[in-house]
C-alpha cells in the first residue's frame, strides 16, 4: 500500500520536484517521502479524532482547510529539511498535494480504486482502524490507549479512560 502511494506521489510529482532544477536531485526521494509522510499524519490524525468526513472532503477540495495545512506543513518541512526556498516549496506543495489527493479520491469511490490504490487501506493498516462501507468511520485508537493505559495503572481517576484528567493527577 505504502509502495503505491510512494508511486501516485512519484508520477504526480515528475514535473514539481523531479524535474525542478529548484530541487537538487539527492533531496528528490526526500521531497517525495516528505509529501507521503505530511498527508498520511494529517489524515491519521484526522481519522484518530474521529473527524473522517474532514478526510473526505480534503479529497473533494483543493482549498478545503486540511488541505491547506497539509500544503503549508509539506512546504515548512521542505524548506527545513532540505533547504528549499519558500517561494519554491510553497509552488511544490500547492502544485503536488492537490494532485495527489485528488488522485487518492479517485481510488476512494464506492467499489473502485484507480490502480488499486485505496486510502482506507493505507490508513486502516496504519492504526489498525476499522472502516464503515459509507466511507472513512470512526478511529479506534482512543480505546487502544485507554485499554492499554488501564493495563498499566495510567487510568488515575478510575472512570475508564487514559486522558488529561489522568495526566493531571499524576502531578498532584
Amino acid at each position: 500500500m505504502f509502495e503505491q502511494l510512494t508511486q501516485l506521489i512519484q508520477q504526480s510529482g515528475l514535473q514539481s520536484v523531479i524535474n525542478n532544477p529548484e530541487v537538487p536531485n539527492e533531496h528528490n526521494d526526500g521531497v517525495i517521502a516528505e509529501a507521503q509522510n505530511s498527508i498520511l499524519s494529517s489524515f491519521s490524525q484526522l481519522n484518530a479524532n474521529g473527524e473522517t468526513q474532514q478526510v473526505n472532503e480534503a479529497l473533494e477540495s483543493a482549498d478545503h482547510p486540511v488541505t491547506q495545512n497539509i500544503q503549508q506543513n509539506f512546504a515548512g518541512n521542505i524548506m527545513e529539511k532540505f533547504g528549499i526556498n519558500s517561494a519554491t516549496a510553497t509552488s511544490i506543495a500547492a502544485t503536488l498535494i492537490p494532485t495527489v489527493l485528488n488522485a487518492i479520491k479517485g481510488g476512494n469511490a464506492p467499489g473502485g480504486s484507480a490502480g488499486g490504490f485505496n486510502i482506507q487501506d493505507i490508513l486502516s493498516s496504519l492504526g489498525g482502524t476499522n472502516f464503515g462501507s459509507g466511507g472513512f468511520g470512526s478511529g479506534n485508537i482512543q480505546s487502544s490507549i485507554n485499554s492499554i493505559g488501564g493495563k498499566l495503572g495510567l487510568d488515575k481517576d478510575g472512570d475508564g479512560d487514559v486522558d488529561l484528567n489522568d495526566i493531571t493527577k499524576m502531578f498532584r
